[in-house]
């Protein structure tokens, strides 16, 4: 089976991808993927061909191929299924369709994060949150829920929204398979701060987010915690010198160092709702000041895959 994929951005989107990829290959599948990347996130290359290798199934049956651009992704022969990450890449599926007008292309899209659950205006401000301008934010926020809307063959969900937003079995056992037998510790002591590209998009400046930070870890010192930070990876972790930081290159819910803590804190982020929902961690969401109209901007899905749980935000 040839398979394309395009949109990945950052490390969990892969473990999206290895699940859906690890079913295929578990109905006896021989797979020839072929990787677009480039991808980034705030100028930052999010993912490399180390972590592709690293984080897709290690099975004989799957091989995987680079390219650079859109012409050598369409001169895959025959049907392809098109993995995409968020939505369905509109450039590249023209070029696939071009290439070969009588093949069969199979659009799977699997979740970006909580982005996926919100709607073209949760899009268009998270765009604006960026720095990116009008007319693009909102031209591309529309053009890309038409793809959602017109391109999509199969959703591929973390979350079912059908069964109460319950986890997919086979993605939550993917990003099990790389934390290991971590499980939250109560003993531990440690709160993990997730940190967030606040100052990075210029939401806030970092005094403001350090003062943020602090207060919480004061909150945490006095019922008896330790606030450990794990920073974003787009963020400048030279931010939190003198503060105990939790480095690393892998994503919070695969790392057995968040995992095996106590008890997780942060803003609405993808990382915070995975952690809980993956692993049981008591996770603590509050609101950072200055930005608290975030969360009347969450779109009605988000709320509700957040409410189902995360307790409603504490502030900050």
């Amino acid at each position: 089976m040839q398979v394309v994929v395009t949109g990945v951005r950052s490390r969990t989107h892969l473990i999206h991808l290895a699940a859906y990829l690890r079913d295929l290959l578990s109905r006896g599948e021989r797979l020839t993927v072929t990787y677009l990347g480039g991808g980034t996130f705030l100028g930052h290359a999010s993912v490399t061909e180390t972590d592709v290798r690293r984080l897709l199934p290690d099975d004989p049956a799957l091989q995987v191929r680079f390219v650079s651009g859109l012409a050598e992704l369409a001169a895959v022969p025959g049907d392809v299924t098109y993995l995409s990450v968020g939505a369905p890449g509109i450039k590249p599926w023209i070029a696939l369709r071009r290439a070969d007008i009588r093949r069969r292309v199979t659009t799977v899209v699997t979740d970006e994060g909580i982005g996926t659950y919100g709607d073209w205006r949760t899009r268009r401000d998270a765009w604006r949150r960026q720095g990116v301008r009008e007319p693009w934010t909102t031209t591309r926020a529309l053009a890309i829920e038409g793809a959602v809307r017109g391109l999509t063959t199969t959703r591929f969900p973390m979350y079912d929204e059908s069964r109460d937003f319950a986890l997919h079995p086979g993605i939550a056992a993917e990003f099990r398979r790389h934390s290991g037998d971590a499980a939250p510790d109560p003993a531990d002591g440690r709160v993990v701060f997730l940190g967030s590209p606040w100052v990075e998009i210029g939401a806030l400046t970092p005094q403001a987010y350090l003062a943020h930070v602090d207060g919480i870890a004061r909150r945490v010192a006095a019922d008896g915690g330790r606030l450990v930070i794990r920073p974003h990876p787009a963020e400048d972790p030279a931010r939190y010198a003198g503060r105990e930081v939790i480095a690393g290159d892998l994503p919070a819910e695969l790392d057995p160092q968040v995992v095996g803590a106590s008890a997780v804190i942060g803003g609405a982020s993808t990382a915070l709702l995975n952690l809980a929902a993956l692993h049981g961690m008591p996770a603590t969401r509050v609101l950072t000041p200055g930005l608290e109209h975030l969360e009347s901007e969450l779109g009605e899905r988000q709320r509700a895959l957040l409410d189902r749980y995360l307790r409603p935000p504490a502030g900050g």
